[in-house]
């Protein structure tokens, strides 16, 4: 099995939006210019030049779930991880639902040890099963990948979503992830698209910002970018003003939030 991580794109691909998953969440994209996208979908309607933020982990799936399964150390591929779910059902991914489309709740997210037995190992998820409460999530690896140092029925494990899944608007009163990135076209609610990161951008301005000087996220509109003081409380950098917008208007930016 393969997965291309990387896409040399050409102009207006960036701007391609579907109802259903077309590649991986987190796919990059590189266009001709240099500008760097990242392929995720939205949990919410997200407007180009917003700044956008990935959505929060369940809180009875961040940490201490317990293996349900021993694992062997086992260099030549194991294939599947079995975790026993906690307090919140969990969604499956269409190979285990036979639902076309259906993507789940961790596809394309990550699995790793916070305590005992194999801790500090991490890999991320190709698909999985569905779970009820305290029912066993069956978690499928990529091929070749492998346990390095065995788990047992004691070791404890998290779950985290792909950033790109699900992505909000960044609201500056309720944090819930992560910078996305910002979308260059306007994103319908439960599609797909993609997310810039690196490069000149528009992006929501707020207050009054400065050619040459850095760009936060906004400290009080969401979705908007704030000028970086120098105590500044903001939460991420953005990049830095190349043409300055007025506020509630937009200015370009050089993103610099993941290249």
């Amino acid at each position: 099995m393969s997965f291309p991580n990387i896409i040399y794109g050409h102009y207006g691909m960036e701007k391609e939006t579907t109802s259903s998953k077309k590649r991986r969440l987190g796919t990059k994209m590189v266009l001709p210019d240099g500008r760097t996208f990242f392929y995720g979908s939205t949990g919410e309607a997200i407007t180009a030049g917003k700044i956008a933020m990935g959505k929060a982990t369940s809180s009875g799936h961040i940490k201490d779930l317990v293996i349900a399964a021993a694992v062997s150390a086992n260099a030549s591929g194991i294939g599947a991880i079995t975790v026993t779910n906690a307090t919140t059902a969990i969604s499956g991914s269409e190979y285990y639902t036979g639902s076309r489309g259906d993507v789940g709740d961790y596809e394309d997210g990550y699995i790793f040890v916070n305590d005992a037995a194999g801790e500090g190992q991490v890999w991320p998820i190709w698909r999985h099963s569905a779970a009820g409460t305290s029912g066993t999530l069956t978690i499928d690896l990529f091929e070749n990948d492998f346990v390095a140092t065995a788990l047992t029925t004691s070791s404890e494990v998290g779950l985290a979503k792909s950033i790109y899944q699900a992505a909000e608007v960044f609201d500056v009163n309720d944090i819930d992830g992560v910078v996305v990135g910002v979308p260059p076209r306007d994103l319908s609610s439960g599609y797909y698209g993609w997310f810039q990161t690196s490069g000149p951008a528009a992006v929501l301005t707020n207050g009054t910002v400065v050619v040459g000087k850095n760009m936060m996220t906004g400290s009080t509109t969401d979705g908007s970018g704030d000028v970086m003081a120098d105590d500044s409380s903001a939460e991420f950098l953005i990049g830095g003003v190349i043409n300055v917008g007025a506020t509630t208007e937009y200015s370009l930016v050089d993103l610099q939030i993941r290249f």
